[in-house]
């Protein structure tokens, strides 16, 4: 019996206990070890992710830094206010800059068809010589706000008149600039 037990129970309990073994304590061992290299495989994953949108959130800073300035010009075109004191001095200070005497503006504010845009209607009295005028309309297409010259008259020499001065004329100007 002795011999039975040594080569045939004893092994076979030996593989039972190991048997128990396993399935009680390293399969769980086993099973938790899978768990964890899966979520191992998906943090790698979120990892890759990260660093692909922080590539592209650096890419999209670098663009907005590159572009602040346009973005501060845009402002200048088109400020928040009105800023009729503002205004008021630029175009009197391009009136005296192209050789044109400035004889007063008339200001209108008015609703836009663009959603959260204003329009600021102007009507700028001059006078001065044809060449001076021209410059001064190039100097405001070259402003840094937006104006939109609506309307143009002009008086100051009547057909058959001889005493009149070439140099005195009269400029009447509608212009538009706008605001948010």
């Amino acid at each position: 019996m002795s011999n039975i037990f040594k080569h045939f129970i004893l092994p076979l309990v030996l593989f039972l206990a190991a048997g128990a073994i396993f399935f009680w304590i390293l399969s769980p061992l086993w099973d938790g070890a899978q768990v964890a290299v899966a979520l191992k495989k998906e943090n790698e994953n979120n990892l890759a992710q990260r660093k692909k949108l922080t590539e592209n959130l650096n890419h999209l800073i670098s663009q907005y830094n590159e572009r602040v300035n346009d973005f501060a010009s845009l402002g200048k075109a088109v400020p928040v206010g009105q800023n009729i004191p503002e205004i008021l001095v630029a175009l009197e200070a391009l009136a005296s800059e192209n050789g044109l005497t400035f004889s007063g503006v008339d200001f209108k504010p008015r609703e836009s068809k663009i959603m959260g845009i204003k329009v600021l209607s102007m009507y700028i009295r001059l006078k001065g010589p044809y060449p001076a005028f021209q410059k001064y309309i190039g100097a405001m297409e070259k402003s840094l706000r937006l104006f939109d010259v609506v309307g143009v008259s002009f008086s100051g020499i009547s057909p058959g008149q001889s005493q009149a001065n070439p140099n005195n004329l009269d400029f009447n100007l509608l212009v538009n600039a706008y605001y948010q």
